[in-house]
């Protein structure tokens, strides 16, 4: 199966590393300290087979969540940076950024933005070597 959660995660960590040290890939109500970036692969449905019915692209839908416990400024400005990488990784955003009331905890600002793109088992998304890649 093609999965590009992984990279695009590692990816992200790497960008965001000066602003932003807790980026993790799942997603919770308060995470375990702030700031905090949640990157979480939320569909990899099937976009191309091939005549062997292999498994030949995947259209992958990344959700990301950007945590402050200070202002929405800050969560504002890591989401930023998150979309950025997203684009370098040729990501396109179909929704957001946008905040949205953290329910179980109103101190805490939250933003979420999703992203998509089509994965071919030919691709290979860089790693970016240095933070700003």
């Amino acid at each position: 199966m093609i999965d590009a959660s992984n990279r695009v995660l590692t990816n992200i960590k790497t960008y965001v590393a000066e602003t932003c040290k807790n980026v993790s890939n799942y997603s919770s109500k308060s995470p375990p300290s702030f700031p905090a970036v949640s990157v979480v692969q939320i569909d990899n449905t099937d976009a191309c087979m091939d005549l062997d019915n292999s498994e030949n692209a995947v259209k992958s839908v990344m959700e990301i969540q950007c945590y402050s416990n200070k202002n929405i400024t800050e969560s504002k400005n890591i989401i930023n940076q998150c979309c950025d990488a997203m684009r370098k990784m040729g990501y396109a955003r179909s929704y957001g950024p946008k905040p949205v009331e953290n329910a179980s905890d109103t101190n805490i600002y939250r933003t979420v933005a999703r992203f998509n793109r089509l994965v071919a088992s030919v691709d290979e998304i860089k790693k970016f070597e240095t933070k700003g890649a």
